[in-house]
């Protein structure tokens, strides 16, 4: 017999996931460049319009194989041209009024970009698995979740490994610790900022194109990603990788709770809510602030 609440647990555990992978990215973002980039959800809307249109193309397992690395290579791609073009001649401003204001107009120019292009009707990604479910007793849910939430967690363990393994991750938290020190010790600022954004940006596309095989494709769906990926940003710590990746699975968990027990009309408040909570009492987040 199958428990609700456990069920709502697993359902959040998989949609927190996502979140925590959006997350990361803007985290890292704002860790090392101190850039709080409002159109990173956009970022994950232009991933999920890549694997449409590559699964058009080439269905099946291939298809959607190739849209997560097409969506990574693409997005990063793109992140590093808007690092470049946009947020690199602002980032040495005194203030971050600037940096807030392009990346709002960002955000109303994508949105509208691919309104234009692509239209307004949602579009779905097609289940590799044909609607295949796994009954694991006490909850079930579809395979493609399952393989949402592990590709998710393998993604996350992978930039683990290479922010504390590989070189250039080592000096991307470096720079997140005290730019001005890792500059001394001969590390490329701008080589870091760009890589840093491109990143961010792709683990955003890959996220995009989770999150559209769970909900809906569309041109404005980036605001949501963003909102939830600030919410988390926030609740973990301002520029703390592991406080976001935590953060998104209680994000996830509370949400999912709060539509089975509560009311799926509030769901989407329920992170502002403890958001504000936890602020009032941890003002640093749950997991504290990365200071530069």
């Amino acid at each position: 017999m199958e428990s609700l609440f456990l069920q709502q647990v697993v359902n959040g555990l998989i949609v927190g996931s996502v979140y925590s992978l959006i997350a990361v990215g803007l985290t890292m973002i704002f860790g090392v460049m101190r850039i709080s980039n409002f159109a990173h959800g956009d970022f994950s809307m232009v991933g999920a319009y890549i694997a449409v249109f590559i699964l058009a193309w080439v269905p099946g397992w291939f298809g959607w194989v190739g849209s997560l690395v097409a969506a990574l290579a693409g997005v990063g791609i793109l992140g590093l041209v808007v690092e470049r073009g946009l947020f690199r001649p602002l980032i040495t401003r005194w203030t971050d009024l600037d940096q807030i204001m392009a990346s709002v107009g960002l955000f109303f120019v994508m949105e509208n970009l691919a309104q234009l292009f692509f239209g307004a009707t949602p579009r779905m990604l097609p289940d590799p698995f044909q609607g295949a479910t796994v009954d694991f007793g006490l909850f079930s849910t579809s395979m493609m979740r399952v393989l949402c939430i592990s590709m998710a967690v393998g993604i996350i363990i992978l930039l683990q490994i290479y922010l504390n393994r590989a070189r250039m991750g080592v000096a991307i938290q470096a720079t997140a610790q005290n730019r001005n020190a890792a500059q001394l010790m001969g590390i490329n600022i701008n080589l870091i900022y760009g890589l840093t954004f491109a990143l961010g940006s792709a683990l955003a596309g890959l996220g995009g194109v989770l999150y559209g095989t769970i909900f809906a494709i569309y041109p404005t769906m980036g605001a949501i990603p963003t909102l939830k990926a600030f919410v988390v940003t926030i609740l973990g710590g301002m520029g703390n990788i592991r406080g976001a990746i935590f953060s998104g699975f209680i994000l996830g968990v509370a949400e999912s709770l709060g539509g089975a027990y509560v009311s799926m009309e509030y769901k989407n408040a329920i992170g502002f809510v403890i958001l504000i909570l936890v602020l009032l009492i941890i003002p640093h987040g749950l997991f504290g602030r990365s200071e530069e």
